[in-house]
């Protein structure tokens, strides 16, 4: 046994045997094993003194109440969902209009965004939106109308906790806003050929 075992054995006899001033005798035989004991050897050994034990206190108990969901049962208030537990449950969270790469033609560019998930949001919930990279207020809402230039755009959005904790943050959308432009002829299309 080594040395170091040997301590950690001796410290857990300290705690079990309930005596914090009970006597550890360390006893190394012929063959250089060492023995921790608190029964005094026969040769009159003197015993060894040990460091103080530290303690740390810990929420073990807490933790594992709220694990078996005792203190539901009593009563209690349950703990709230942790970020991983809230990750899991929205990881379905997404832009639903418009489509990826859908595009807006005469809408006065005008386009309304919409996001969600199959899970109803928890109290205090919010999404943040990002229109071509910027971010936009934090809103409890899950539709927005929005006027946009023409061109090329992109949108996102991330769902945050009561706390104000990134939980989930969508795929990017890129959508087109188009005009006809006025008095402008469209092409002839060629027939056979011509």
């Amino acid at each position: 046994m080594n040395q170091g075992l040997g301590i950690a054995l001796a410290a857990l006899m300290l705690l079990t045997s309930g005596a914090a001033s009970a006597q550890v005798y360390k006893i190394v035989d012929k063959d250089g094993n060492v023995t921790y004991t608190d029964q005094a050897p026969p040769d009159g050994a003197e015993p060894m003194e040990l460091p103080e034990l530290s303690v740390v206190d810990t929420d073990y108990e807490e933790a594992e109440a709220a694990e078996t969901g005792e203190g539901a049962a009593t009563g209690e208030e349950t703990e709230e969902l942790t970020p991983r537990d809230l990750r899991r449950m929205y990881r379905d969270f997404r832009i639903l209009t418009p489509a990826n790469e859908e595009t807006f033609w005469g809408t006065a560019n005008a386009v309304v965004i919409s996001w969600g998930t199959e899970a109803p949001l928890q109290p205090g919930m919010k999404t943040r939106l990002f229109i071509d990279g910027a971010p936009q207020a934090e809103s409890q809402a899950t539709t927005v109308a929005l006027t946009l230039d023409r061109g090329e755009h992109s949108v996102f959005a991330e769902l945050r906790d009561a706390r104000g904790r990134r939980l989930v943050t969508t795929p990017t959308i890129t959508f087109f806003i188009k005009q006809a432009a006025v008095g402008v002829q469209p092409r002839p299309t060629p027939h056979n050929g011509h």
